[in-house]
């Protein structure tokens, strides 16, 4: 054929390396490549903030090509927290740099006490993977080291986007990782996955927090499409309700979206949303989405130790408490340990947990639950063993607060007995630091008190948190505390509760300072004392009688007060009052320098400086020294003022009297700048005016700071 043609086929050289085709025409098709698997579910329609989340995941994204195996993320919060949102996000961000494909599965679709076993997301993603790539078929591994090889060489070749939702353990994630280094895993679990982070070091974890309230109203108005859907005061209520749980936001957002349709007023959903007894079922789409059933996945999972601990908590009155607290309640340490994995109990700061505000209305609907449920038996008294424990707990550090800052007589059982109460606090800095972080609880407590019926541990919580009050100056919670106290008392049958719960009262308004609280500081402590003159009671009248006296003496009537205090020494009787005839020789004292009575007063501000040494009182020992000081200023002996201050200050220092401090300060840097010390001076008003902007919060300015400031102008 060649020669008749003209053309010689040969092949010379080399190899024969088999048959060789010869023929005119030869048509050759290669198969077209298959396209990899894209398994991911649509990114988000809307979503908002996460901004510090997707920068670390796009750091992290970015040092892919250094590394010698696949990126494991994994992003942890709270059900309903936004967790596969976030992940889808950002993994379709990605998508287009990942060749090998992309891979999805739910690692616990039918709950955390169900999880998927990894061969069975394994088989299905070798299947994926081989009819993809069109490879011949032949036998599969079936157990799970053999898929597991296998599927890493499925992926060996490009990297690999892996999208592993609601994991509930490492094991779960190790035999699903990718065979290319470049490959990326995204899990998303409630759990901290510890073990993942044992056996991966290098494994990234992103925890996502609640939405602030511009992301939440962002949210909101993205889903009801109307930013004029509620009014800011409505809007407010909602996004506190949902407490910035995405879930939450939408459900309220898609519900107002559906009032404003059917011409209902979506108001009414803000009310139902306030009102915790309503909340939960609120926030409920019918049949479809449901931030209770989230809620119900997760406690319907818990072994009976961490269910009752959690039902516990959520008949506490606020979502966060002590972690002693916690334990005290728990039945092992384990339970506690189970609520924080779960992310129904998290960190709060040195010595504190919390629950999202949301899970702790659901904590309570499940107490209210098992309540319902064993009401037929009237053994079952949890409930009451749980209050009785919080207002207890409450009551006894508030006591031991007492104790440690001040020396003060009190009125109560608890009060009888200090030797309980010495070992609670190593000292008074602790104690105010401590009830402190309580503060928000004990004022809840005290309400939760009085509307169950113990009306006694009520007011003897308003008694117990005076000197607390008194030295932090929260003086919206301390006249809340003695309202509810006065209230408790009334329901009693101890008549000197109810006038002590008028004293204490009238202390709280009389220290907060304004004309109104003035004139109800003056009522309350007239009420007292008529009701302690009533019962005979010394002690009180005489208290009511020195307060009154020092509303006197802020009037500018020093020679009223005067009076008011000498029947208040009077009213003692023989009484064996030490602390009390301290104080009110103290008073005595500042009336009389008031009047320009220059040298008995300063004998009487001395002595009374002796008798609280002798207590020791060391706060009212730095008082007395701090109005002597300004009694020799009134007396034109500014020479004898610069040394009480500098003691005052000293002692001062040692109590966590930050305003008192502060008014010391003040005084030392005036009578330093008239000698002559500007610098010295100017030292203590800027000390001065840091320690008032403490106090003060975000109360506005104070006079203190005012005056300190306009000095250092």
């Amino acid at each position: 054929m060649g020669e008749r043609d003209g053309i010689e086929n040969t092949i010379t050289g080399g190899t024969f390396l088999g048959p060789v085709v010869q023929a005119r025409e030869v048509h050759l098709h290669r198969p077209t490549a298959a396209r990899a698997p894209r398994l991911l579910g649509p990114a988000p329609d809307v979503f908002v903030d996460r901004t510090p989340v997707f920068a670390t995941l796009a750091r992290a994204s970015a040092e892919r090509a250094v590394r010698e195996a696949p990126l494991i993320v994994t992003v942890t919060g709270l059900p309903g927290m936004g967790k596969t949102a976030t992940a889808l996000r950002w993994l379709h961000q990605l998508g287009a740099d990942f060749p090998g494909g992309h891979l999805q599965d739910d690692m616990s679709p039918q709950g955390p006490l169900r999880p998927r076993d990894p061969a069975a997301v394994l088989e299905g993603f070798v299947r994926e993977l081989s009819h993809r790539q069109e490879r011949a078929e032949s036998p599969r591994p079936t157990d799970l080291d053999g898929l597991a090889a296998h599927y890493r060489s499925l992926t060996a070749d490009a990297p690999t986007l892996v999208f592993l939702d609601n994991v509930v353990s490492a094991a779960q994630v190790r035999p699903l990782l990718p065979g290319h280094p470049g490959s990326v895993v995204v899990v998303t679990s409630r759990f901290p996955l510890t073990g993942l982070r044992a056996s991966h070091p290098r494994a990234l974890s992103v925890h996502l927090d609640a939405l602030d309230e511009g992301s939440g109203a962002e949210l909101f108005h993205a889903v009801t499409g109307r930013p004029d859907a509620l009014d800011r005061p409505a809007l407010e209520d909602v996004l506190r309700a949902c407490a910035g749980l995405p879930l939450a936001v939408r459900i309220a957002g898609a519900r107002v979206g559906e009032l404003l349709e059917t011409g209902e007023d979506p108001a009414e959903l803000a009310r139902e949303l306030v009102d915790r007894r309503t909340r939960l079922e609120a926030l409920t789409v019918p049949d479809d989405l449901s931030v209770a059933q989230v809620f119900d996945a997760v406690y319907d999972s818990l072994a009976e130790g961490p269910a009752e601990l959690y039902r516990a908590l959520g008949l506490h009155p606020t979502p966060e408490f002590s972690r002693e607290l916690v334990r005290r309640l728990a039945r092992a340490e384990d339970d506690v340990r189970t609520l924080v994995r779960e992310r129904l109990l998290e960190p709060a700061g040195d010595g504190r947990l919390r629950m999202h505000g949301l899970v702790h209305d659901h904590a309570r609907t499940a107490a209210d639950g098992v309540e319902a449920r064993t009401a037929d038996r009237p053994v079952d008294r949890s409930r009451e063993r749980y209050v009785d424990h919080y207002v207890q707990w409450y009551l006894e550090r508030a006591a031991a607060v007492e104790w440690q800052t001040s020396d003060r007589w009190r009125y109560g059982p608890l009060f009888a007995r200090p030797e309980r109460l010495r070992e609670v606090f190593a000292g008074a800095d602790e104690a105010l630091d401590a009830m402190e972080a309580d503060r928000a609880n004990v004022v809840a407590v005290a309400e939760l008190a009085h509307t169950t019926g113990r009306h006694a541990a009520a007011w003897q919580l308003c008694e117990a948190l005076r000197g607390f009050f008194f030295r932090r100056k929260y003086h919206a919670d301390w006249v809340a505390v003695c309202l509810t106290g006065v209230r408790a008392a009334q329901q009693g049958d101890d008549p000197i509760a109810v006038a002590r719960m008028h004293l204490e009262l009238a202390f709280a308004y009389a220290d907060r300072d304004d004309d109104t609280d003035t004139v109800e500081a003056r009522d309350h402590y007239d009420q007292a004392l008529t009701l302690a003159c009533a019962i005979g009671h010394a002690r009180t009248a005489s208290s009511a009688l020195e307060g009154l006296g020092l509303l006197e003496l802020r009037a500018g009537r020093p020679q009223a007060a005067a009076d008011h205090f000498r029947r208040a020494v009077d009213a003692l009787e023989d009484i064996d009052h030490p602390r009390g005839r301290a104080l009110l020789t103290f008073h005595l004292g500042r009336a009389l320098s008031a009047d320009r009575s220059h040298a008995e007063a300063a004998g009487l501000l001395l002595r009374a400086r002796a008798l609280f040494a002798a207590l020791p009182d060391r706060f009212n020992e730095a008082k007395s020294l701090w109005h002597y000081a300004q009694a020799r200023l009134r007396a034109d002996r500014s020479d004898e003022a610069l040394a009480p201050l500098n003691e005052a200050v000293t002692l001062i220092h040692t109590c966590g009297a930050l305003k008192e401090e502060a008014d010391i300060l003040l005084l030392r840097g005036d009578v330093l700048a008239t000698g002559g010390r500007q610098e010295a001076a100017e030292a203590d008003w800027r000390a001065a005016l840091e320690l008032y902007v403490r106090v003060g919060g975000a109360g506005g300015e104070s006079a203190g700071a005012r005056a300190a400031r306009e000095r250092l102008s």
